[in-house]
């Protein structure tokens, strides 16, 4: 099984597979129920992205995208 993952890994992304089938199921309101959701039971955000990196990274260990976490400044 680990050979399995290991050849098919980085050609199957659990995260972004995952991300595009809540995008159907919610006709691509996903993110912004998601962030409603989060709000409404305290949270500052839904971390989707994260989360999102950090699934991919469970099927492709080699899988790297930056984030940037800190916020950005506003006039």
């Amino acid at each position: 099984m680990r050979k399995l993952v290991k050849c098919i890994g980085c050609f199957i992304r659990l995260g972004s597979i995952l991300e595009h089938l809540i995008g159907l199921v919610t006709l691509g309101h996903g993110k912004s129920v998601a962030y409603k959701v989060a709000r409404w039971l305290g949270y500052q955000s839904c971390y989707c992205d994260q989360r999102r990196i950090a699934m991919n990274q469970w099927t492709c260990k080699e899988y790297s995208e930056s984030i940037s976490i800190l916020p950005t400044k506003t006039k």
